[in-house]
């Protein structure tokens, strides 16, 4: 009982700390207007439908860091647009060529695989986000509730509860520390004590001995 107890507060413990750090990587990205990112990878949620049928409106992916170097044609990407209509948003879309170098800036040529999608305007290095990686299935309902105003308040609940929880089995664990070491002194004194009492119940017995 005492090992599975010690299990669930590990796995308590765990939860805690995974809670807290996407909590805190989710509102800083919300107060700063970026991406999440995590360990080199960022997540990002598709909100058009250029890139259908291979990623749908909804549909959560995961996007890691890339150098120039790592981009080749045929490559999906993510950068932040600058101009036109793409100004300030992430767009995630194919590479039609391969990276151009350009008065020593890398010049990039991408654009939506949607029938009848045209090129996007160029862009540069200083705006690659990095390369598709993979869909996330399932997370897309649990990012859209993030979103929600109502979402992070929910988090936040759930952080106070298991902390409180992990908070009420520290104590606990301490209090019983304490009782057990004062039955041990307590233990320990009635040892003394018949000890003693039977050291003198030792002398008398020789006394009358003599």
């Amino acid at each position: 009982m005492n090992k599975l107890k010690k299990v669930f507060n590990i796995l308590g413990t765990i939860l805690l700390v995974i809670l807290i750090a996407v909590v805190i990587v989710m509102f800083n990205a919300r107060l700063s207007g970026e991406a999440p990112s995590v360990f080199g990878y960022q997540i990002f949620r598709v909100s058009s439908g250029s890139m259908e049928p291979e990623l749908m409106i909804g549909d959560v992916i995961l996007v890691r860091e890339a150098d120039v170097e790592d981009i080749h044609k045929g490559d999906i990407v993510t950068y932040k647009g600058e101009v036109d209509d793409f100004a300030d948003k992430f767009i995630t879309h194919k590479m039609i060529e391969e990276p151009q170098l350009v008065d020593g800036k890398y010049v990039f040529e991408s654009q939506g695989i949607v029938e009848g999608a045209l090129p996007d305007p160029l862009w540069y290095e200083d705006q690659l986000m990095g390369e598709f990686v993979c869909k996330v299935p399932f997370i897309d309902s649990v990012y859209t509730f993030f979103l929600q105003p109502y979402g992070l308040i929910v988090f936040i609940l759930v952080i106070v509860v298991l902390f409180g929880y992990e908070l009420i089995s520290l104590i606990v664990s301490y209090k019983t520390l304490d009782e057990l070491e004062y039955a041990e002194n307590n233990s320990e004194k009635e040892n003394n004590n018949n000890k003693s009492t039977e050291e003198l119940a030792s002398e008398d017995d020789d006394n009358q001995n003599e």
